[in-house]
């Protein structure tokens, strides 16, 4: 039994199995309850009925406020299922799926122990926020899996020069998914080179290819939008809907701290074993 146990196919595809079944297991009888839900699967309506990949519409009109590829898949789940609740959330439920599988293999790339990135992974899998997103036609678990295959790619790039170009991919792929918060990586990366002072890495060709990958597949739905639509599009979508959103008077005072009472309140059982291994 505890080969059984200890046997990374068997984890992995236990994992796989529970992830499915979990994120995709009652899909079929439940409708779409939540406005950006239906907001965002009308939106990948449109994208199959038009054909239109690049210039985004909701009821007809040109919409610039989420960039398309999670928009993408949707309308292809549309293309293979048909227009339903189900093929909403089946993307999403995909992507959820191989965060589960990479967070496995990062964890096992960190700590080089099997039964760690087992329990890492299987995390995940318990009621909470992520189940809870995995479960909607949201843009937000598209990016999480861009983000986590791009730290994942970076770190096996270590070793690999060639990951740079999965690193620069993911980067791109993120930020096809929500915009400017698909740059965390690379930001992220870079700054961790020059805290680190490993200057020669900022200049490492593999790493300025990956970045001009991210930067220019990852901006280039907003070249094309802003080629058709000018300083509409960028006052629209870089003015409006982030800087606005962001940084906007309406805010009340540290609003960004009920992130920390929704984590208090939804990362139950694991709350207690996150404080302590912060302590350790």
């Amino acid at each position: 039994m505890n080969s059984t146990l200890n046997d990374k196919r068997f984890q992995v595809s236990f994992l796989i199995f529970s992830s499915l079944l979990i994120f995709l297991g009652r899909q079929l009888d439940t409708g779409i309850t939540n406005f950006d839900d239906a907001y965002y699967a009308q939106k990948a309506k449109e994208i199959l009925e038009s054909g239109s990949f690049w210039i985004i519409t909701f009821s007809g009109a040109p919409a610039f406020d989420n960039t398309p590829l999670p928009l993408w898949f949707t309308a292809l789940a549309f293309s293979m299922f048909g227009v339903s609740s189900y093929s909403a959330i089946f993307s999403s439920a995909l992507f959820a799926t191989g965060i589960v599988l990479i967070t496995y293999k990062l964890s096992v790339l960190l700590y080089k122990d099997y039964w760690v990135g087992f329990a890492s992974a299987f995390v995940l899998l318990f009621p909470g926020i992520f189940v809870y997103a995995s479960r909607r036609g949201m843009v937000d678990i598209p990016l999480v899996f861009f983000v986590t295959m791009a730290f994942y790619a970076y770190l096996k790039a270590r070793d690999n020069k060639r990951w740079h170009i999965i690193f620069g991919l993911s980067n791109a792929g993120a930020i096809l998914s929500k915009s400017v918060l698909g740059l965390f990586p690379l930001v992220i990366v870079g700054t961790f080179f020059i805290l680190s002072k490993q200057w020669r890495e900022l200049i490492n060709p593999w790493f300025i290819s990956a970045s001009l990958i991210a930067l220019i597949f990852g901006f280039s739905w907003h070249i094309i939008n802003w080629q058709h639509f000018g300083q509409g599009f960028i006052n629209a979508h870089f003015g409006s809907l982030i800087i606005d959103r962001s940084f906007g008077g309406s805010k009340q005072p540290f609003y960004f701290l009920g992130y920390t009472k929704d984590f208090l309140r939804n990362y139950w059982p694991w709350l207690p074993f996150a404080l302590w291994g912060l302590i350790q």
